[in-house]
């Protein structure tokens, strides 16, 4: 019987310092690690419970994720994460991958998070495959310009735009959050793009990472996104020159 008790403080004891260990790693409450074959430094975390964190316009809540949802997108999260080696996980400072099933951002349904000073990024995975993928990769760009401000210059991506457009005060003060590939509106592949610099930035940078058979012909007759892409891409092999687009 006290080998039993001794077992039982053990094992609980040892659950809240294995609980404690990923707090104190990410500041996030709640967490599981999740074995994801990335073959790089990252670790992936998934939400056990349902946490909310911050206040008002910087709080962010992220719910429970189901083993099946997990599971049904696994290859996929892999596929997408593997796809950075360990040289630039560290230039950029990605070390964390927060998994959810649904996400908000000051209580607005969100896709995805950043956060820079964690080292981490949280991903709604309750999605289709096409913007499953696509966030990931948006998400990580905005990591990378968080980390490179001086490269990724707004007033420089300004000037790339037609006269006279003007991005929104922040992505969350418009309506549009479109993903789709956008065939006519000069200078932009998404309706998203058109909300913030940043956000512009970090969707021609996933449109960059992942496979769309449209989007070179878009490219091919948009004179100012053939800037845009060739900003992205001369900043991001400056930070590591081995980078591999999919495009």
């Amino acid at each position: 019987m006290k080998f039993l008790q001794v077992l039982i403080i053990f094992l609980v004891f040892g659950m809240n310092t294995y609980a404690d260990s990923i707090y104190y790693l990410i500041k996030l409450p709640n967490l599981e690690m999740v074995d994801i074959n990335t073959g790089n430094q990252i670790k992936t975390f998934k939400t056990k419970k349902y946490f909310k964190v911050g206040i008002k316009d910087n709080s962010v809540e992220c719910y429970s994720l189901s083993d099946k949802l997990l599971k049904n997108r696994y290859n996929l999260i892999r596929e997408n994460l593997s796809m950075y080696n360990d040289d630039f996980l560290n230039k950029i400072n990605l070390k964390f991958v927060v998994l959810c099933e649904d996400l908000e951002v000051a209580s607005i349904p969100a896709l995805g998070v950043p956060n820079h000073l964690l080292k981490t990024v949280i991903i709604n995975i309750n999605t289709d495959d096409y913007k499953l993928s696509r966030v990931i990769h948006h998400e990580i760009f905005h990591i990378i310009n968080d980390q490179y401000k001086k490269l990724f210059n707004y007033d420089k991506w300004k000037d790339l735009n037609s006269q006279g457009f003007q991005y929104q005060n922040c992505s969350t003060c418009t309506d549009k959050f479109g993903m789709q590939l956008l065939k006519t509106k000069e200078g932009f592949l998404s309706e998203y793009s058109q909300s913030a610099i940043g956000e512009d930035m970090a969707e021609i940078y996933s449109f960059l990472m992942t496979k769309n058979i449209e989007l070179k012909k878009v490219i091919q007759q948009d004179k100012v996104l053939k800037k845009k892409i060739n900003f992205i891409k001369s900043n991001i092999l400056l930070i590591d020159k081995s980078f591999k687009f999919n495009l």
